[in-house]
């Protein structure tokens, strides 16, 4: 596991590129962001040089919210999950006079690599595909992204089961509701695996990026209290249409599933899973305060956003949601 970087990273003479979206290199989304590219030399930093890096803000109302996307990589790599690498990024030029700050997050594929999101796929599946609600996201599908071919593709269908296995156990960790169809997607090593339709063993699935609303990110530190209360707590992590996957079972069952009931019936459906999931627990509240807390400690945190309260909030949330998992995955 990396050491920690805990210092903040100025983008001010990066290269920004400006093709980022026109090219579809990362999918749009409701905060202000921007791509840019780091320097040739990176310096004793853990940055990979001249590489694209998206640097990605909060809403106005909650400055807090770009942590989200740091403490959620670090917990990925206490899991072990595939998380792309998140940094405290600050730009000083675009607002003269005032640091703009926001998660600066590695992009996870190469120039010569080609990202396809999840919803053009479900869109080939099923061409009334929603792209607008996304209603018909379901894991049934998900699953079996391809139509069969026969037995050559059985070691493919594997690696996705395995890979959702891993990024529903962290977005259950992380309280993730926001893993949407535009929030996954396939990556084909070589361009030219598109043009002869060609889907072999390599292509691979996206990292679990985009975690800025996991995390209860929402919350306010002056309704942290609330949470004290047991009964509120255990309400609020699993009420079944708001502590939920974004994914819905099936097209055939839509009903709302909260996040450890689908987690049960997931392992139960797929039993093969569970040692895997089982696997991605076994970690310690230290295990997570360790990578955490340094982060409240970075010079110019508080003022950002990030307060010793809410890695406490955030902390004890992550624990509470890691228990209710591990009791439903003990349960028949």
């Amino acid at each position: 596991m990396p050491e920690d970087f805990n210092e903040i990273i100025c983008i001010d003479h990066w290269r920004p590129d400006e093709s980022a979206y026109e090219n579809g290199y990362y999918p749009e989304g409701t905060r202000d962001k921007a791509v840019y590219f780091s320097p040739d030399d990176a310096g004793d930093s853990p940055l990979r040089p001249n590489w694209r890096y998206l640097f990605k803000q909060s809403r106005s109302w909650a400055p807090w919210q770009f942590w989200m996307e740091i403490i959620a990589y670090r917990i990925g790599q206490v899991m072990g999950v595939p998380v792309p690498p998140a940094y405290v990024g600050v730009s000083n030029k675009e607002h003269p006079g005032q640091a703009i700050y926001g998660a600066l997050i590695e992009w996870f594929y190469p120039e010569d690599a080609r990202y396809v999101e999840g919803a053009l796929f479900l869109n080939l599946l099923m061409p009334d595909f929603d792209y607008k609600t996304g209603k018909q996201h379901n894991l049934l599908m998900v699953l079996n992204p391809i139509p069969p071919m026969g037995n050559e593709d059985s070691e493919f269908r594997q690696g996705v089961l395995k890979h959702w296995a891993v990024v529903l156990t962290f977005d259950t960790v992380i309280g993730n509701v926001d893993r949407h169809p535009a929030n996954w997607g396939f990556i084909f090593p070589h361009l030219e695996q598109l043009t002869d339709h060609s889907i072999g063993l390599e292509v691979g699935l996206s990292p679990a990026f985009d975690n800025g609303t996991a995390l209860s990110w929402g919350e306010l530190e002056r309704n942290f209290a609330k949470f004290d209360d047991k009964t509120y707590l255990r309400r609020y992590l699993t009420h079944p249409k708001k502590a939920r996957h974004h994914m819905r079972w099936s097209l055939e069952n839509q009903e709302d599933i909260n996040f450890f009931d689908f987690m049960r019936r997931f392992v139960r459906e797929y039993p093969e899973t569970k040692e895997l999931i089982v696997s991605k627990l076994q970690f310690t509240e230290d295990d997570i305060r360790n990578r955490i807390e340094p982060l409240a400690a970075i010079p110019r945190a508080s003022e950002s956003g990030l307060t010793e309260n809410r890695i406490e909030f955030t902390l004890k949330m992550v624990m509470e949601r890691t228990a209710l998992l591990r009791d439903a995955l003990k349960e028949p």
